[in-house]
């Protein structure tokens, strides 16, 4: 191996008989993407990081290695640094076999080996979605590596050993076994040994473990696309997840009054935490990672809710009731622009200003992978909050059911259900079990019939209405000679 350095834009370049490796950024539409320009005998091959640089400042070409004046800088850096290494040492090992090429070293990198390890080509998949920002789908796929590393611990097994042939039908059902066995804090954790469990806790419910299973099953389609197994091979073909079905928690009407009607403290964690849930069930059931993100440009100058769906990219477009609007008005604040956050959550926190410029869906899906887990990382802690906000409501209005940010979207299912019993569109769009059919569905309704029955879920919520139910209340409370004396005073003044 020689090494010599290019003075073109003073990059350190490290040659190994005829392949060189060296970082570059290029301009694009979404910033800087750093790139591995991969050389072999003057031609290039590159390979594109999950890193944008939103400045060109923030790079030292001459050291090829990110500025500290980048925020990200140190995780970053260490990326940077593990796919340089990576691909050298996948350069090694295709010498070894006597093909190595940069072409090679490129499909290496995009798709890695081809392992018939299950945990090998499982703990890719958790890479992936790390690299992609999908930290739902890298927190389940974490989880079968970690389930499964302890069964196979529990049998003496070395979990890398253990190839996809290896896992059948059988094997599976023992799988599951396993993790019926174990309590909710169980191996949660990737250091978490057997002893790590919890006294008291409840067992993983079935319906968690089916997910497991599901996501286990994704492995092994993978694999079946990588020529890894074929299509036989897969135990799932015959296995079947089992599920259970469950009650859905939701408040009633009495219990959302109750929520309302409840004396707070205006700037108290209870105080944010009542306005976010009742703004949200208020507009349909918006989801919560929404709700955090909405800033006032999303509220229309004729008091509409427009917004883009985080979850599927759709336009969603409603009309504010009265209560929405009043919450609304506890949050305005003069001067403030119409980029900045409605509510209080986004605007706190180590990545707040930055977050603070990711501005629309757009915005984020040009995140790089690493940036989009934190975003992500970040919603899932601010709703946290209001949920902590929220179990205080729960005890303070003599709740018994549990009461979190999602219940917000349980809860409008069940208004619109109670006040349209004919199937409406807004029934239709929470109560929804397929996301096309949904879509299919709303596409029979004007804007008008969809803010009407908007408008008609919440009026036992509208303060008249409230007023009349209470008088209901009180006068059903009285006795029969009681209630002869009002009607004869009400009708003598008739």
């Amino acid at each position: 191996m020689d090494a010599e350095t290019n003075n073109q834009e003073g990059v350190r370049i490290e040659r190994r008989k005829g392949i060189t490796f060296n970082l570059e950024i290029q301009k694009k539409s979404n910033g800087y993407p750093v790139f591995l320009r991969i050389t072999e005998n003057g031609q290039h091959r590159r390979y594109k990081s999950t890193i944008v640089l939103k400045r060109k400042s923030d790079w030292d070409s001459k050291n090829q290695r990110i500025k500290p004046t980048e925020q990200m800088y140190e995780s970053w850096q260490k990326e940077l640094d593990g796919l340089l290494q990576q691909a050298r040492e996948i350069d090694r090992t295709l010498k070894k076999q006597g093909v190595s090429s940069a072409d090679k070293i490129v499909e290496e990198l995009r798709f890695g080996t081809k392992s018939e390890s299950f945990l090998v080509f499982a703990e890719q998949k958790v890479q992936e979605c790390r690299a992609a920002g999908r930290l739902s789908s890298m927190n389940k796929y974490s989880q079968v590596c970690r389930k499964f590393i302890a069964f196979m611990e529990s049998r003496g097994r070395d979990p890398y050993s253990v190839t996809f042939r290896e896992i059948d039908y059988t094997f599976i059902a023992e799988f599951d076994a396993f993790m019926q066995s174990l309590d909710n804090k169980q191996y949660m954790a990737h250091n978490d040994r057997p002893d790590s469990v919890t006294t008291g806790a409840k067992k993983l419910h079935p319906n968690y473990i089916a997910k497991i299973l599901q996501y286990m099953n994704t492995v092994f389609e993978s694999a079946e696309k990588a020529k890894v197994i074929k299509h036989e091979e897969n135990p799932f073909n015959t296995y079947r997840i089992k599920t259970v079905k469950t009650d859905r928690e939701e408040l009633s009407l009495e219990e959302v009054q109750r929520i309302v009607h409840l004396e707070l403290v205006k700037g108290t964690g209870e105080w944010h935490s009542r306005n976010f849930f009742l703004f949200a069930m208020y507009c349909a059931g918006i989801r919560i990672g929404d709700v955090l993100c909405l800033r006032w440009n999303n509220i229309t100058e004729d008091n509409r809710l427009h917004y883009q769906m985080s979850k599927n990219h759709k336009i969603q477009d409603l009309p504010l009731i009265p209560p929405a609007i009043e919450i609304l008005d506890l949050y305005r604040a003069d001067g403030a622009s119409p980029d900045d956050f409605i509510f209080p959550y986004m605007k706190t926190g180590k990545y707040a200003e930055l977050w603070q410029e990711v501005k629309s869906i757009r915005d984020f899906d040009l995140l790089s992978g690493d940036m989009k887990l934190k975003f992500k990382q970040t919603v899932s802690s601010k709703e946290a909050h209001v949920n902590n906000g929220l179990r205080k409501i729960r005890d303070m209005a003599g709740i018994t059911k549990p009461l979190s940010t999602h219940i917000a979207r349980h809860t409008f299912a069940r208004l619109a259900k109670e006040v349209h019993t004919d199937n409406s569109l807004l029934q239709g769009l929470m109560m929804h079990s397929n996301i096309s059919t949904t879509e299919k569905y709303m596409g029979r309704f004007s804007t008008d019939a969809r803010d009407e029955a908007l408008k008609e879920i919440f009026k036992p919520l509208a303060p008249e209405m409230m007023r009349k139910k209470e008088l209901l209340d009180r006068l059903a409370k009285l006795q029969v000679e009681e209630l002869e004396v009002i009607v004869k005073e009400h009708t003598k003044n008739i």
